[in-house]
Formats: C-alpha cells, structure tokens, sequence
C-alpha cells in the first residue's frame, strides 16, 4: 500500500465476513426498526485499495454495494471512500482513524465513529446532519467477525485454466 504502514495495519483490523445487525435510532417513522446483513472487508491485489461489499436487508429491502477505500495521496491517515450502490447510486466519503484507534467515516450529512470492541467485534454509530447543524444519533450498528474474507478476486496464477 502506498502511504504509512501505521494506515495499512489500522485498515487491516477490518478484513474479514462480518455478521451485521443494526437498528435505527433516530426517534422517527423506522426507529425501532431492525436489520441484519453482511459486509466482507479485503484487501485489493496489491494490497494498495480495500474492497468493502456490503449486502443487507433493511425495510424490507435487500441493499448491496461495493465499495473502495483509497489512501488519500500525501496523508498518513485518512483514505477516500467510493460506494457503488446496486440500484446505480455512487457516493462518496472521507475516512480516517482518530488517536483512538477508531475509524470515522464522513460522507457529508451522515457520519460514523466505528470502534474495534475486540479482535472480532466491532460497532458503530450513525448520525446525521439536522437542519440546524447540529448531528442526531440514526442508527446503530454491531458487527461480529465470523470469517476471513470470502471475494475472491485473483484465485488462480492464471485466468485460463
């Protein structure tokens, strides 16, 4: 990877199968509302970029997405998030690890604070922006590492056999 390896090792706690579970938070029409999914975290060929793939059931509605964490050219802390939604939508965030150890994720008028609880459990907290400026807390989220990665993105020397 290019950038500092302190990144790199950072970005590797989050390889892995995740069993997702989250619930929404926000006091609204869905708070109270419960979701379950998957997300996979890999490293890219390279091990320059991270692949993140997210597949999960929320409203009655399965989402799934790709995304790419890039380090950010010149830091040594915080990577470009790209996310390829399966309905067409791509959005774009910033994300970095804190002094903490924890990864924020800032996508403009929503943002996460990811904590790693242990090796194999991690959790986040969701919010977004308010008409005022101010952030409300919208959902929370648990992830509970049940596997190393499943995408197999170079599986053999060669492509023709």
């Amino acid at each position: 990877m290019t950038g500092d390896s302190t990144l790199h090792d950072r970005m590797d706690r989050l390889v892995g199968t995740w069993r997702t579970e989250g619930i929404i938070v926000d006091g609204g029409e869905h708070d109270g509302h419960r979701w379950t999914g998957w997300d996979v975290y890999e490293w890219f060929p390279g091990a320059r970029q991270m692949v993140h793939r997210v597949d999960v059931e929320i409203f009655g509605a399965r989402k799934e997405a790709m995304e790419f964490f890039t380090p950010r050219e010149g830091s040594a802390d915080a990577f470009d998030q790209t996310s390829f939604d399966a309905d067409g939508t791509v959005e774009h965030a910033v994300g970095s690890f804190d002094a903490h150890g924890r990864y924020l994720n800032d996508a403009g008028d929503a943002r996460a604070i990811l904590t790693f609880d242990a090796p194999d459990a991690m959790r986040a907290v969701w919010e977004t922006r308010q008409p005022d400026d101010g952030w409300a807390e919208w959902m929370h989220v648990t992830f509970t590492r049940i596997a190393g990665p499943h995408i197999e993105v170079r599986s053999k020397d060669s492509h023709t056999t």
